[in-house]
């Protein structure tokens, strides 16, 4: 057995022979030194990684010719590509943050700084140690920076404004005042129809320059800057504010539920709490904000914005995303909050496309559905009912104010009876003898669906035009008819909530009641100037004319008409006098007149048609009537000073101010409005500095400068857009020349 496997061996051998020893061209130092074997291996051979040693290549005297391999060419290669694209994002990044930190430091020299979002980050002083560190919601994960190196090019928006909104009023009123101060040929040379529809464009990246961005948009935002709590001094404080202000006009929010569910959280140790909750709590703290805190304090309308804004920057990060995925009572709230506080910033060009959410979000949950409702709870179908209630009437408001189609329609209203919230008990411990909110929203209610049904007969549900002609009877059928429910209305409101006159004593007491009282005034005011332009501006277009005036309209129409234009001019007056008497009283954000961005637009509407009650006044007859000339000049200056008392430091109050003074300077004038039809481009204007606007004032121009305000309707913004006055044949360069 031996022999044969001897055999065996020595075949198997026979067979393979051995492999020879592969030189290599270069060996490594150690290698070397050591005299073993090495691979050749780069950068490190098997050797010196298996001993630990610091493999290094020394070129001799014969390695001239050494062959590197290809692959490791190629690797040499793709390493130094991947590199050059590095540096050349980390360079385009570079330039771009630069340039953007250049432009905002220009920016905050040129106009009134707002807070940034990094200030939503950054705990006031009176700022508590607790936070809210578990979140039951997940955050989205997908929102994530993608890492491309891109330059974005300017964005521009458009915006429509149809007939009910306030620019198409005021196109009305700039084309009749240069019809007036123009020869007779070029007055007839005047567009006859007015243009309903008017689309506004802006640069949507010059107004975003001055907008805080939420803190979810901002990159590496902690959570823990989402989830900041004030002192709780400073909660409950806010949650009383909320509760006798904002809640009281608004109340959709049960009180009772909110304090228990904010106790609840407070006795966890502020450590766990749903993110959609502390979104709605964060709103509610901003509405608050913008209210005096303490008994004595005077704050200005800056510091209350910033204040303010700080509660926004935090829920808006919390809930920004969730209500995109998540439909739920408490996001509705959320998004209610979020549409009311949108309206008095400069974010107002969101409140538009936050109302499209709310209203889809309201509808899927089946906040519309009575037998929806059926099996909850009383209190919860109370909440369901108010909430709903107040979308109904943000959506009328919104749709008059846009001149844009409501997005609920009355068919989806409703007049099921209140299930009031009478057991609600109050911190002292008695209970409400009457529940008041309750009753001032229902006939808040009755009073937005009389608005519903004026921007359907009026005004075509701003679908399409419908302009009022004195010789249209049905016109003024149907502003007589709608004149009557109002009236039928105000004279059915219960005693606690009775209209007000400039001349009542409840004005200057400062009592929920009354301030409920002034607000419904105000609302009443609103609603009957805006049945009664289209009559105003009817009477206007038709005065413009010249010798045809009247045309074919018939005395007795023409009266009528302007029985119904001084109908308008009549609320308009109400309003300003109303507004000025409790703000030379009570200048502080404890007086009747609640959320100061809501009497702003009021007050401002009305300052519009007391301007075209001038006109008509000057132009109107034959002989101007000096008595109503000076009525109305007063009533400016009033106006004037409702601006000034408001803020002094809003340049949104301040644009509507220098708006109405410019407008009146311009009732002022006799000189004639020359035509040029080579004023250049419009829009350059935008970019006018306040030095320009200095000059402009000196002579007497109208200053039109859109920012630092968005392409938004709603507070006058869009009146300062050159773009929106093309086709009056002026001429305008920051100023509208050959007013003096």
């Amino acid at each position: 057995m031996s022999a044969q496997a001897q055999a065996h061996d020595q075949a198997t051998h026979s067979e393979t022979p051995p492999n020879k020893r592969r030189r290599i061209s270069l060996a490594c130092n150690a290698c070397r030194m050591r005299k073993s074997r090495c691979d050749g291996q780069r950068p490190s051979c098997a050797s010196c990684i298996g001993l630990g040693f610091v493999c290094q290549y020394e070129p001799t005297d014969s390695a001239a010719n050494v062959l590197v391999r290809k692959e490791y060419l190629s690797d040499l290669e793709n390493r130094v590509a991947a590199n050059e694209r590095g540096v050349q994002r980390l360079d385009k990044l570079l330039k771009g943050h630069l340039s953007k930190c250049a432009e905002s430091a220009v920016d905050g020299a040129m106009r009134p700084s707002q807070p940034s979002a990094a200030s939503g980050a950054t705990l006031p002083p009176e700022e508590s140690p607790y936070r809210a560190n578990v979140l039951e919601e997940p955050r989205d994960e997908d929102a994530t920076t993608n890492g491309m190196a891109m330059t974005f090019t300017e964005e521009r928006t458009s915006a429509y404004f149809g007939e009910s909104s306030n620019l198409h009023f005021t196109r009305v009123l700039l084309r009749a005042a240069a019809a007036f101060h123009q020869s007779p040929s070029t007055a007839t040379a005047q567009p006859t129809a007015d243009n309903d529809s008017i689309l506004v464009e802006s640069n949507m990246e010059r107004h975003s320059q001055h907008q805080s961005s939420p803190l979810s948009t901002v990159p590496n935002v902690p959570e823990s800057a989402l989830t900041a709590l004030p002192s709780e001094e400073a909660m409950d404080n806010m949650l009383d504010i909320y509760f006798n202000t904002v809640g009281m006009v608004f109340p959709f929010i049960h009180e009772e539920t909110t304090r228990n569910a904010y106790a609840e959280f407070k006795a966890n140790g502020f450590t766990k709490v749903r993110r959609t909750w502390l979104g709605t709590l964060n709103m509610v703290f901003a509405m608050a904000s913008k209210f005096d805190q303490y008994e004595n304090e005077k704050a200005s309308s800056k510091t209350r914005f910033d204040r303010s804004d700080v509660f926004y920057q935090r829920a808006t990060g919390l809930c920004n995303e969730i209500t995109k995925r998540v439909i739920s009572i408490e996001i509705i709230h959320y998004l209610v909050l979020v549409v009311i506080h949108c309206q008095g910033t400069q974010r107002s060009s969101q409140a538009w496309n936050m109302h499209g959410l709310l209203v889809r979000s309201a509808i899927a949950l089946g906040l519309h559905s009575d037998n929806h409702r059926k099996g909850l709870t009383p209190r919860t179908q109370e909440t369901y009912r108010r909430t709903w209630l107040v979308i109904y009437g943000l959506d009328k408001v919104l749709s008059a104010v846009f001149g844009r189609p409501c997005a609920v329609v009355d068919e989806q209203a409703f007049s099921r009876q209140p299930l009031s919230w009478l057991s609600q008990t109050l911190r002292d411990g008695f209970t409400k003898a009457v529940d008041l909110p309750g009753q001032f929203l229902d006939v808040s209610f009755r009073l937005y669906q009389l608005m519903g049904m004026s921007l359907m007969k009026q005004y075509g549900a701003n679908v399409e035009a419908n302009n009022v002609e004195l010789d249209d009877l049905a016109s003024l059928q149907s502003t007589d008819e709608l004149r009557m429910a109002l009236k039928s209305w105000a004279s059915n409101l219960p005693d606690q909530l009775r209209l007000c006159t400039p001349q009542s004593a409840l004005l200057l007491e400062n009592t929920q009641a009354n301030r409920l009282c002034v607000i419904l005034t105000l609302r009443y005011h609103n609603l009957n100037t805006l049945i009664h332009r289209p009559l105003l501006s009817a009477t206007l277009s038709r005065a413009s004319h010249g010798d045809n005036k009247n045309g074919g309209t018939s005395p007795y129409v023409f009266q009528l008409a302007m029985a119904g234009a001084y109908e308008c001019v009549q609320s308009a007056e109400s309003t300003i006098e109303i507004v000025h008497a409790i703000l030379s009283t009570d200048p502080t954000s404890k007086n009747n007149l609640g959320v100061w961005y809501f009497t702003l637009y009021y007050a401002f509407t009305a300052s519009l048609v007391i301007s075209g009650r001038w006109l008509l006044a000057k132009h109107g007859q034959s002989t101007p009537d000096e008595a109503a000339i000076a009525h109305c000049q007063e009533l400016l200056r009033k106006a004037d000073t409702i601006f000034r008392a408001l803020s002094h430091e809003d340049a949104l109050v301040y644009s509507c101010s220098k708006y109405i003074r410019n407008l009146s300077d311009m009732l002022v004038s006799r000189a004639p409005i020359p035509s040029d039809e080579t004023s250049g481009d419009l829009r350059s204007t935008a970019t006018e500095t306040q030095s320009e606007d200095s000059s402009a004032q000196a002579n007497g121009g109208m200053y039109l400068n859109p920012e630092p305000l968005d392409a938004f309707e709603f507070l006058t913004s869009d009146l300062l857009e050159p773009s929106a006055f093309e086709g009056f044949g002026w001429a305008i360069d920051g100023t509208l020349r050959g007013i003096v």
